[in-house]
């Protein structure tokens, strides 16, 4: 019986050794995050994994309250079981407050989940017009229960332009700044910046200025991410400009190095689409979008950042990188796509949120917006890189059916002209998954879909996980690279390394860095923990 037991032991060893464990990307299957009546649409997602426990999950969502004059809460979700199920919590609000916009959340690796949002005063009087939404400055709310409850909101300004900000949390182990929070936020005005060093009981800027206090005078929806060793980032995009702005601090944000461009020449969204009543849009799209930076940080001074780009005639994602905490950055000025192999003709490609895992694999996830069966639709794919992203391997579409945006779409500040999906939605990383939250309307209401994308398969399992992709036909529709799903499964791909062939993997042509190497230990850091910025 002993003898049994140690065989069935090393049996199991075996199996899961390095060698039967193959290297890409496996969703497990789409989920309903959310429930939702027809007045409740959900957009502009934000979702965090906690670190010590990558079972328990939270989300954020605009929660409309009349979507026809964009009248909006935020919605915070949470899950236990890995996305299986998710619930809905509740946030303090405060007399005067009418509503809340722009969730960013992220956990630190204390037992604490932190959400920042910007009250709001709705001036219904002034409905379909400019005024009709007064910010009321930023908060931060923090639950230490997974996110079922959440403590009084702490005020870090109230000032009536703050918009558009982030949250990132410093859960490196070797960095001297470990348990750091830090929020920046910015909206056509001042990058306003605030950092905890107390898990969240008090707060204060740069050196010991108030928190909001000013970095400089003009930036746009700053994105955040904190390097192994602490360095901490802030890029940005000021709309309709050619430029990404980069500034960094490597003593916690007590000090910040002069503010820098490291990308020039890109094209942005804003200036190269269509307008309606002051807002960008595809031509075939009544949603508004715009070029916004996302980023991340790695191992060896690995720092990425991405946007959507215009340089093509279709927007397409694009990216640039640094391999010393940002001190230099590599390739052309003005950056390299994302995916050069693969041809989308005139689907367009936007939203990118950008992570990386704790053993070091890069995902950038991101909206495709094209044409199927006669209706301009929706997906959601994730490009995976194995070379601290130096390449784009592998990319799945994470959706296992497309979304119609016309559906149930709030009007942005009542104008019925232009419809409102949001500006981004949720993407983070643990040590292994992906996880991913967006808007989707397959239910006839705006909600929230979730989804967990593996980074590995164990090759001897008879039988895959729910939604598990198999390599499949192509499928021309989605660009040259994606596969038609047999019934009931979606599409993937592996990207051919040969310039030029426009070929992609499948059955028999996996690409060199389809595999994980036989023997080899992969040991890197879990670098941040960080999520989505939002916007009126």
């Amino acid at each position: 019986m002993a003898h049994d037991k140690t065989g069935q032991v090393r049996s199991r060893m075996n199996r899961f050794s390095l060698c039967n464990v193959q290297a890409g990307l496996f969703p497990t299957g789409n989920k309903r995050a959310t429930s939702s009546s027809n007045t409740q649409s959900r957009s502009e997602s934000a979702i965090a994994m906690n670190p010590n426990d990558p079972a328990n999950m939270v989300g954020a969502s605009k929660k409309f309250i009349d979507p026809s004059i964009y009248l909006f809460r935020l919605g915070p979700i949470y899950t236990f079981d890995g996305g299986n199920t998710w619930h809905e919590s509740t946030l303090p609000m405060q007399q005067g407050w009418d509503g809340m916009t722009d969730p960013t959340v992220a956990f630190d690796d204390f037992g604490h989940v932190f959400l920042v949002g910007e009250p709001l005063r709705f001036n219904q009087a002034q409905a379909h017009s400019g005024g009709d939404i007064t910010g009321l400055g930023m908060v931060v709310y923090r639950s230490s229960d997974g996110g079922k409850t959440w403590d009084a909101p702490t005020t870090l300004t109230t000032t009536t332009s703050d918009d558009k900000q982030w949250v990132i949390c410093d859960n490196n182990p070797g960095s001297p700044h470990h348990g750091n929070v830090y929020v920046a936020w910015a909206a056509w005005g001042p990058l306003r910046f605030a950092r905890s060093t107390d898990h969240g009981a008090t707060w204060r800027g740069k050196g010991q200025d108030p928190p909001g206090s000013s970095l400089v005078s003009f930036a746009f929806a700053p994105d955040l991410s904190v390097s192994p060793d602490g360095t901490l980032h802030i890029l940005w995009h000021d709309d309709a400009s050619d430029t990404v702005m980069y500034m960094r601090s490597t003593d916690g944000g007590n000090t910040f190095q002069p503010m820098s461009t490291v990308v020039q020449g890109l094209v942005s969204l804003r200036g190269h689409l269509p307008i309606t009543d002051g807002w960008p849009h595809f031509d075939d799209g009544r949603f508004r979008v715009m070029t916004l930076v996302t980023s991340c940080s790695g191992d060896g001074g690995v720092v990425i950042a991405a946007w959507a780009d215009m340089r093509e005639g279709r927007s397409r994602i694009y990216y640039r990188r640094s391999l010393d905490h940002g001190v230099t950055w590599q390739g052309p000025a003005s950056g390299q796509p994302l995916l050069p192999l693969v041809t989308y003709g005139d689907t367009h490609c936007f939203h990118p949120q950008i992570v990386t895992t704790g053993t070091g694999v890069v995902g950038c996830a991101f909206y495709t917006f094209g044409l199927e069966q006669g209706n301009h639709v929706i997906r959601v794919q994730l490009a995976g890189s194995w070379d601290e992203g130096a390449t784009f391997s592998q990319f799945v579409t994470v959706t296992d059916r497309s979304w119609d945006p016309l559906i149930n779409a709030p009007a942005v500040h009542g104008d019925p002209n232009v419809d409102f999906i949001g500006e981004y939605f949720g993407l983070d990383a643990g040590e292994e998954d992906l996880a991913l939250l967006w808007t989707d309307t397959r239910t006839g209401v705006q909600e929230l879909f979730s989804d967990v994308v593996r980074t590995k398969k164990d090759l001897l399992s008879p039988h895959p996980r729910a939604g598990q992709r198999d390599p499949l036909r192509c499928d021309p529709r989605w660009g040259r690279g994606h596969h038609r799903r047999r019934e009931g499964g979606p599409r993937t791909a592996t990207v051919a390394r040969v310039r030029g062939t426009g070929t992609t993997g499948g059955p028999g042509n996996r690409g060199r860095r389809g595999r994980a190497s036989c023997g080899r230990r992969v040991d890197r850091s879990r670098g941040d923990r960080r999520s989505r910025f939002g916007g009126h």
